[in-house]
């Protein structure tokens, strides 16, 4: 029987929590052959398909709920009908590893406990936050007994549902956190993972370039050190290219969501205030789950879309906004579709020949 993987518990903490239960010799192959170092999408995909999560829904349904992948994809192009991208179909992106230090509330372990025997690592807690949101304590990072950080070097996730020199992480000291800004971090970190709705990309950066430049210091605050950007700087140039990227309906590439984290932090109290500020702009906010089943197929002229119908076991192509000019790489593609290319210039010279398409979307299965 697999295991249920525990809501907020991260993909690493459920594997890791599989093989200590089962052993790594009963254990199913997928989560012994997990990798410790960098899990890629195959990774991702199988543990979906062990909770019954098939095909690009499932993928990114662990992805939104297990992982902190919200962070970057809350704040969405709404010219973007994907949740992921195309990272679906690349094997190229690392979700996650052992070298990421995690951490824990040690209430929350006390409470998981007494309600369910068992505690888990929760993906909140493994990240650069230093406060539990719901408890107000100072998380956990280092092992209080041997001292130890629980990542590559130091203790692995095991030892929250074993023991160091004889004593339980449940018996850890709580630390009362006294920092206002920390607490507002990790609840507004933690209705960012949990939105129920993707909020326009676009209507995010126009109502926090007119909050920011409301105020002079935080306008000017150098948000990340290795760029030397200000804050107010950063926010106005990524607004330009968004706007000019739907003018001419061509997806611009994808950015860090890290200064907009940081000037929401810097400008709003509470991230319901900033959520109401950004519908008033008038994009549309698409709920969370209706992108899961969608990937990116392509970027040619325009950016392709593949939706996977698992009611009919098929995916369904298409191009909702087709580019308002023209890149002239009409040569440069290795594949041209009779079926549903836009139609060729006509002119002189070499003329690509359609060719069969060597590399297909993956299949889809059908519930």
């Amino acid at each position: 029987m697999i295991l249920a993987i525990q809501p907020e518990e991260t993909v690493r903490s459920f594997v890791a929590r599989t093989l200590f239960i089962k052993g790594k010799h009963s254990s199913e192959e997928v989560f012994r052959k997990f990798p410790k170092n960098c899990a890629l999408r195959s990774d991702i995909v199988l543990i979906a398909e062990m909770q019954g999560w098939i095909g690009c829904y499932g993928f990114n349904k662990i992805l939104h709920k297990h992982t902190n992948y919200p962070r970057d994809e809350v704040f969405k192009n709404i010219q973007d009908i994907s949740y992921s991208r195309g990272e679906y179909i690349d094997d190229s992106y690392c979700y996650g590893s052992n070298r990421t230090p995690a951490g824990f509330c040690p209430i929350c372990v006390a409470d998981d406990i007494k309600r369910l025997g068992f505690s888990f690592w929760r993906r909140a807690h493994c990240c650069e936050l230093k406060v539990c949101a719901e408890h107000n304590v100072e998380l956990v990072k280092r092992c209080p007994y041997c001292d130890k950080p629980f990542c590559q070097g130091g203790h692995d996730l095991n030892v929250m549902w074993s023991a160091c020199e004889g004593q339980h992480l449940k018996g850890s000291s709580v630390t009362l956190n006294t920092d206002p800004f920390e607490l507002k971090k990790a609840q507004i970190f933690g209705e960012i993972l949990s939105a129920p709705c993707h909020l326009s990309e676009e209507a995010v950066l126009a109502v926090l370039d007119e909050k920011v430049n409301q105020d002079n210091n935080l306008k000017l605050r150098i948000w990340n050190s290795r760029y030397n950007q200000p804050l107010g700087y950063t926010i106005k140039r990524r607004l330009e290219i968004v706007k000019e990227a739907r003018f001419k309906n061509r997806l611009p590439h994808g950015e860090t969501t890290d200064f907009i984290i940081q000037a929401i932090l810097g400008t709003y109290e509470k991230f319901s205030d900033f959520v109401i500020d950004v519908k008033a702009y008038g994009d549309e906010t698409r709920p969370i789950e209706s992108l899961w089943s969608t990937y990116i197929s392509g970027h040619q002229e325009s950016t392709h879309f593949v939706e996977e119908n698992y009611d009919q076991g098929v995916g369904v192509w298409c191009c909702p906004f087709p580019a308002k000019d023209f890149l002239r790489m009409w040569d440069w593609r290795p594949v041209y579709y009779p079926c549903c290319s836009f139609e060729r210039p006509k002119r002189k010279g070499h003329q690509p020949r359609p060719e069969r398409v060597k590399n297909a979307p993956p299949g889809v299965q059908r519930r």
